[in-house]
């Protein structure tokens, strides 16, 4: 069996989170946060990852992604986490911000707005505006209100503008959340059976897949964007 954090196949989409280093998470960081942020997008873009979707929270960020070689994530990761002391527009070099640690899960076809909604409304507290355009997240990117050039996706299979702005607001199936965020700790592909043998054939893993055994799981949702 495999208990890896992170399993990675290039052509698939993943779901990724990357957690900040203790003691990086207050206010007294945001510039260091805001630079790493900056040179996680580029490490990513350098090696040759298209970016979905993300979310920018105090302590972490997630970020949907389709890695177009093998073994593209952890050097992506590890490479963002160096730029800080390479650049030379700064004059003292800034500590490792994100932990070498990571977790990433690769995910079906079949969930992939569902999964896109799940990365845009983890920041959103109750009750808040999921659209939010002061929001560090791909909300307002994939309803067609911003442009921050942050995703690299091939902007004709993102989601359509207005059907994301419908889609925000229908409500998710908590068992739906429970398994993706399982299958996330654990590295664990999420989706339907056949999609858990594909891995596990591509990758010669093998998998306990009894967090995704519930048959309308997987089900579409009405009012889903067409991928």
């Amino acid at each position: 069996m495999s208990y890896a954090h992170h399993t990675e196949l290039p052509g698939l989409f993943h779901l990724v989170e990357l957690r900040a280093r203790s003691g990086q998470t207050g206010p007294e960081e945001f510039n260091s946060r805001l630079l790493a942020v900056a040179a996680l997008h580029g490490s990513i873009f350098r090696c040759g990852i298209q970016l979905w979707g993300y979310n920018i929270l105090p302590d972490r960020v997630l970020l949907v992604v389709v890695p177009l070689r093998p073994r593209a994530i952890g050097p992506a990761l590890m490479d963002a986490d160096r730029f800080p002391g390479r650049s030379r527009d700064i004059r003292h070099r800034l500590p490792p911000f994100w932990q070498r640690a990571y977790s990433a899960c690769p995910f079906a076809d079949e969930v992939a707005w569902r999964v896109l909604r799940y990365v845009d409304v983890a920041s959103m507290p109750d009750g808040g505006e999921p659209l939010d355009p002061h929001a560090q997240n791909s909300a307002a990117e994939h309803a067609g209100f911003q442009e921050y050039g942050l995703l690299t996706a091939p902007p004709e299979r993102l989601p359509n503008p207005m059907a994301w702005r419908a889609f925000l607001f229908l409500p998710e199936d908590e068992q739906f959340v429970q398994a993706l965020e399982s299958c996330l700790r654990t590295g664990r592909p999420f989706g339907p059976p056949s999609f858990v043998r594909k891995v596990e054939e591509t990758g010669g893993l093998r998998f306990r897949h009894n967090c995704l055994n519930r048959p309308s799981l997987f089900g579409n949702v009405a009012g889903a964007p067409a991928l």
